[in-house]
C-alpha cells in the first residue's frame, strides 16, 4: 500500500497580469515556489514542479535537485499542467500515484499543518475556510484516472468533486495575480508570520 503522497506544484503560467514569474516572487527572503516546495516536502510528499520553459533554469537554481516537468504550452490549460506533472511523477516513481496533492504556486495562504489535515482525508478534498473551498487539494486514485483521461482544457472542478476540509485559514484565498497582491502580502505581518515564518517581506 502506498504510504507517501505525491504532489504537483503548478507554476507554468505566463503571469501576464503580474508581468513577472509568480514562482520567483520573493516573500520573506525566499521565492514562492521554494515556500510551497518546502511545505510539501515537510509533509512527506514526493514533489514535482511544473514550469514553463522560461523559468525552468531559474527554478532549478533556487531549488537544487528539484524534480521538474516542463509545460511547453501552458496556455493549453491548468489541467494539462497537472497531467504533465502526474505523468512525470509516474515515470519517476515507477508507478502511478494513488493520492496526489495539487498546489498552485500563486495560492500560498496555507501552512504545513493545514496540509497534514488535508491529507487525513481518504477521498478527494480541498482545504476550506468558512465553507469556501480553496487550495491545495488532494485527489484520490479514481480522480487521478479521470484527470489523466480528460481533455487538457477541461475544468478540474468539473472532473473532481472535492469535499471541503475546514481549517482556520484567513489567507487561504489569497491569490497572487498583480503587483498590488504582492505588496499587500508583504505588508501583511500576520499572514507573513503564519504562512512565511522567517525574515521580513521583500
Amino acid at each position: 500500500m502506498e504510504t507517501t503522497p505525491a504532489a504537483v506544484v503548478l507554476a507554468a503560467g505566463r503571469s501576464r497580469r503580474l508581468g513577472r514569474p509568480k514562482a520567483l516572487i520573493g516573500v520573506n527572503g525566499r521565492p514562492l515556489v521554494a515556500w510551497i516546495h518546502q511545505r510539501l516536502l515537510a509533509a512527506g510528499c514526493e514533489v514535482m514542479v511544473v514550469v514553463n520553459p522560461d523559468i525552468a533554469d531559474d527554478v532549478r537554481a533556487v531549488l537544487p535537485g528539484v524534480l521538474i516537468a516542463v509545460n511547453d504550452n501552458p496556455d493549453a490549460g491548468r489541467t494539462r499542467s497537472l497531467q504533465l506533472g502526474l505523468l512525470a511523477l509516474t515515470e519517476h516513481l515507477g508507478r502511478s500515484p494513488q493520492r496526489l496533492v495539487m498546489a498552485p504556486v500563486d495560492r500560498p495562504g496555507w501552512t504545513e499543518e493545514m496540509l497534514v489535515t488535508l491529507l487525513s482525508s481518504s477521498q478527494s478534498a480541498a482545504l476550506a475556510h468558512n465553507g469556501r473551498r480553496g487550495h491545495p487539494v488532494v485527489l484520490d486514485a479514481p480522480a487521478i484516472e479521470r484527470v489523466l483521461a480528460a481533455r487538457p482544457d477541461a475544468s478540474l472542478r468539473a472532473l473532481v468533486d472535492f469535499s471541503p476540509v475546514e481549517v482556520h485559514a484567513p489567507w487561504l484565498h489569497l491569490n497572487i495575480d498583480t503587483e498590488d497582491d504582492v505588496s499587500a502580502l508583504n505588508e501583511n505581518e500576520a499572514a507573513l508570520a503564519t504562512c512565511f515564518p522567517q525574515g521580513e517581506g521583500i
